[in-house]
């Protein structure tokens, strides 16, 4: 019940669940962690060139940071998520500087960030067709977005339009009706373009 009550907490109120996460609460500790490990480690992956062991380290880093720069964190900017992406950014600049691998991707990251977050917007404001999900230009900075949202979200949309499902056999693996799958992807697809948007500002602001 207690357990219950916190997690409730954490969601409705991110900055009480991080004040507790700093006093070294193990479970707000642990519901931080669980609740945007994905999202986070899929925009590190991606900005490191798909190393995972420097992925893993940036994403423990920021965490870790996360904790101790709780203050930091305005609410009305954004969510714990963006918070965290954004955070993110100079631990990996300062672990490929430590790695002497940093040079050539932070500056086609430099290059490309302002186009970057134009994409975002442009994207978040168009209907989401499947192709776009599909894109081989795109696939990977939508697999990063995907992965911020809620996890029968990620499956809805990543079953849909990334596997190519049809709308019966995500309906039967989701255990729910075909209209309700409709409803639930047309939500999805929503919070797939919030996050799109969030992101872009916060890429905008960053460049």
């Amino acid at each position: 019940m207690i357990a219950a009550l916190l997690s409730r907490l954490f969601r409705a109120d991110p900055a009480a669940g991080l004040r507790a996460a700093q006093r070294g609460d193990a479970g707000a500790i642990g519901r931080l962690y669980d609740a945007h490990v994905d999202g986070l480690y899929a925009f590190v992956v991606y900005r490191v060139g798909g190393d995972a062991a420097l992925a893993e380290d940036v994403v423990q880093e920021t965490f870790a940071q996360a904790l101790s720069r709780r203050a930091d964190y305005d609410p009305a900017r954004g969510s714990v998520a963006t918070w965290l992406t954004v955070l993110s950014r100079n631990v990996i600049r300062d672990q490929l500087r430590e790695h002497r691998r940093g040079e050539g991707l932070q500056a086609a990251w430099e290059r490309i960030d302002g186009a970057l977050a134009q994409r975002f917007a442009a994207m978040a404001e168009q209907p989401l067709p499947g192709e776009v999900l599909a894109r081989a230009e795109t696939r990977d900075l939508v697999h990063m977005a995907v992965a911020h949202l809620p996890e029968h979200y990620r499956t809805a949309l990543t079953r849909k339009y990334v596997d190519g499902e049809s709308l019966e056999v995500v309906a039967g693996e989701l255990g729910i009706s075909v209209e309700a799958t409709k409803s639930m992807l047309a939500r999805a697809r929503r919070a797939f373009r919030d996050t799109f948007a969030t992101l872009s500002a916060h890429l905008s602001e960053a460049v």
